[in-house]
């Protein structure tokens, strides 16, 4: 996941949908406060357009999972 995880409680599912989501497009959570880049998403309803605008992210450092 990454050094700079933090789990939400286990009852926020909308929130461990979004690391799902996030996770599987190749996002791992590190620390980037040198980049220049924008936030990773706080809503889950937000993931699918940040995905989509941010392919050159610095913490998309996977192959997202098919």
């Amino acid at each position: 996941m990454g050094r700079s995880f933090k789990a939400p409680p286990a009852r926020n599912r909308e929130q461990w949908r979004k690391v799902q989501a996030l996770y599987e497009a190749g996002f791992r959570f590190f620390s980037y406060g040198s980049f220049d880049a924008p936030p990773l998403p706080a809503r889950l309803r937000d993931v699918e357009a940040f995905i989509r605008d941010n392919p050159e992210h610095p913490m998309r450092v996977a192959v997202p999972v098919s």
